[in-house]
């Protein structure tokens, strides 16, 4: 009797746990508010600016302070707000690469 109340118990906790986790998934995917052609520009541009040989402010936080990275995220917002950026947008919308 008392491995049929653990074995109960556990079911009950295993039960409960999953879904408390189900809960907090999102049940659809959130929609984006640009195109993908968009997406892949802002990518260009990311790579154009000499960011994406930068290690990830998430992985190293002191990194957002060096001045090789303001100064790549500056080139990147410069980037996104030149003609090159739409131009790019243009590109992918057209299905070139």
């Amino acid at each position: 009797m008392r491995s049929a109340t653990r074995l109960l118990t556990a079911l009950v906790l295993t039960a409960s746990t999953a879904a408390a986790m189900a809960q907090g998934m999102p049940q659809t995917a959130a929609a984006s508010s640009k195109s993908r052609a968009e997406v892949m520009a802002d990518l260009e541009m990311y790579q154009r600016a000499g960011l994406g040989y930068l290690p990830t402010p998430a992985a190293y936080i002191e990194v957002e302070s060096s001045a090789d990275y303001r100064k790549a995220y500056a080139e990147y917002q410069r980037l996104l707000a030149s003609p090159a950026y739409q131009e790019a947008v243009a590109k992918y919308q057209s299905g070139a690469k």
